[in-house]
């Protein structure tokens, strides 16, 4: 007799911050941007986080001297889809636009904190506020999220 062991994702607790960025700059240049401001070190990853079918492009930095793993990681990827019509024209091609967390889909990135539960976002969000073209930086209770298990990685 074999026994299977499953651990439900609710169940998995991962202590982690999450800031959600509004901004029409790229990711290169977001990365760029937080580096500047709030001091990190954050790296274009050569391993893209896969979700589903879907590749979003991460930039992450291991800061080893205050044991904090920070990760910016867009929240939507657009895809050229081709879909097949009916008539004159075989097939037709459009650009749709998929999410990292669906029930956010007014973020553009989130920037995720590995730290323990008594770190402090203000000041972080406060310095991402400062940059050009951040419309508006904020925390978001994790807790709150449908899709957070995407965030887990």
């Amino acid at each position: 007799m074999v026994t299977t062991h499953k651990i439900a994702a609710e169940l998995y607790d991962d202590t982690f911050k999450l800031i959600a960025l509004h901004c029409s700059l790229r990711d290169y240049a977001m990365a760029y941007g937080i580096n500047k401001v709030v001091q990190l070190k954050l790296e274009r990853s050569e391993q893209d986080l896969d979700v589903a079918d879907f590749s979003f492009p991460i930039f992450e930095w291991k800061d080893d001297s205050n044991d904090t793993n920070w990760t910016l990681v867009s929240n939507t990827i657009k895809r050229i889809e081709r879909t097949e019509s009916f008539g004159f024209f075989e097939e037709e091609s459009e650009e749709r636009t998929h999410y990292l967390i669906e029930e956010r889909k007014e973020v553009d990135y989130f920037l995720k904190i590995d730290v323990d539960e008594n770190y402090s976002m203000n000041e972080v969000v406060s310095l991402i506020n400062q940059i050009p073209k951040v419309v508006t930086a904020y925390d978001i209770d994790v807790r709150s999220l449908k899709s957070k298990k995407n965030l887990i990685f």
